[in-house]
């Protein structure tokens, strides 16, 4: 009776173990595809925050990968089982340290760029000519929210754009903000697993010394 009570708790630990693994997966596999169709999108107007968002996420994709080869390699070449629960610990840390950090940074370019006001002396300063008379665009939405006609001028339609488009950027990063965390969660997992079999071992060696 015991065996079988064994057995049921085995089967249900290897199916819960299983479902969790194939959650995972099909997570990962999601935001992996939502990565590359947000970055596909490219943007229709002067972004003259171009090269500061492309070095900031390229940045994050080069630490990201490397941390992710790194780890598998060291999965695949150590063979010494504790070496390895210390490199991924490793390897964890600095990956939390690096996700603050973007973090941080995200938080100081949201501040300083996301603002009508940077946007608007952006044109000012190098869209804006004096000699040329602003045109009128129709204000579609809010047009029908007030049931008259709206429009908005060319300065208005880039600031809106410019927003929106840095809201895009956002969602970039915090994509990739959430992949980061993935990552650390199932280097923790292995890491915990790893470890786990090196104490049952210990504990399997202490009593074979006990019973010889």
């Amino acid at each position: 009776m015991n065996n079988k009570s064994e057995d049921k708790i085995k089967t249900k630990d290897t199916n819960k173990k299983t479902y969790t693994e194939t959650l995972l997966s099909i997570i990962v596999l999601a935001l992996i595809i939502a990565i590359f169709v947000i970055f596909f999108h490219k943007p229709n107007i002067v972004d003259f925050l171009e090269q500061i968002k492309t070095t900031y996420i390229n940045s994050m994709l080069i630490i990201l990968s490397s941390i992710i080869i790194f780890s598998i390699l060291s999965y695949l070449i150590l063979k010494n089982k504790k070496t390895l629960v210390k490199v991924l610990r490793l390897v964890i840390v600095f990956s939390i340290i690096f996700l603050i950090a973007f973090f941080y940074i995200e938080i100081i370019l949201n501040k300083t760029y996301n603002n009508e006001e940077t946007f608007a002396n952006f044109y000012d300063t190098n869209l804006k000519d004096e000699n040329v008379k602003e045109k009128e665009h129709l204000d579609t939405i809010n047009s029908l929210l007030n049931g008259e006609l709206k429009t908005k001028t060319d300065k208005e339609v880039f600031i809106e754009k410019s927003l929106s488009q840095f809201l895009y950027f956002r969602i970039k990063v915090y994509l990739l903000f959430i992949f980061y965390v993935i990552i650390i969660l199932i280097l923790t997992y292995l890491m915990s697993k790893i470890d786990r079999k090196i104490r049952y071992r210990k504990i399997l060696e202490k009593d074979d010394k006990i019973i010889f």
